[in-house]
């Protein structure tokens, strides 16, 4: 499992394999399956590495809030900072942006 240290960046590369693949979030208490799905460059970045989104959809009956939250998968293990961006009938859609 991947853990970074303060002075590593964490990059899109990290993510790419992990497209498809469940995170697990801790809320209150509870467990919340998150999937990652989709890595997205941003060319006008100007971040060392590159800038780039993480896209992940979550349940529809849990709302989570515009916050930072452990995301534990199957080689990654990182506080990410996601917002809410949309929903559907089905799935809440969350973002978080690496600029």
């Amino acid at each position: 499992m991947i853990h970074y240290r303060a002075d590593q960046m964490i990059s899109a590369s990290d993510f790419e394999s992990s497209v498809g693949q469940a995170f697990t979030v801790n809320v209150g208490g509870r467990q919340l399956v998150l999937e990652l799905n989709a890595v997205r460059s941003l060319s006008s970045s100007s971040r060392p590495g590159g800038g780039f989104s993480l896209l992940f959809t979550g349940p529809r009956d849990v709302s989570l809030q515009q916050a930072t939250y452990r995301f534990v998968g199957n080689t990654i293990a990182e506080d990410i900072f996601i917002v809410p961006v949309s929903a559907d009938a089905t799935a809440m859609f969350y973002e978080a942006v690496f600029n």
